[in-house]
């Protein structure tokens, strides 16, 4: 599926989580990205979200590409709002809906 222009990429790895083997430059080119930069942080979601916004623009990047969906998880609304998620196991385009379910806060303790 990789283009002969393959569209700009970066990363988001959290310190936080651990991480598997998975090779990112590859998997940005399986769906045709490019990956440029990578984001790696153990920030909460809205310093997080701010570093993506910021370097997805810097960058002109067009996906976030992750270890795993977990790396995302606290910002993933945020992702498909503005570019393409990559996981290892799935490609969730710009525009993506998640169901509300998945949305829900839950009450702190």
């Amino acid at each position: 599926m990789a283009s002969a222009n393959p569209l700009n990429a970066i990363a988001l790895i959290r310190r936080d989580l651990p991480t598997p083997d998975i090779d990112l430059p590859e998997l940005a080119g399986r769906h045709g990205y490019r990956l440029v930069y990578t984001v790696v942080t153990d920030a909460g979601a809205v310093v997080t979200t701010l570093a993506l916004v910021r370097h997805t623009e810097e960058w002109n990047a067009r996906a976030v590409v992750v270890p795993g969906l977990e790396h995302a998880y606290i910002v993933r609304q945020v992702i498909t709002h503005f570019a393409a998620l990559v996981t290892p196991t799935r490609l969730y385009p710009c525009g993506h809906r998640w169901p509300a379910d998945t949305l829900r806060c839950e009450p702190t303790k």
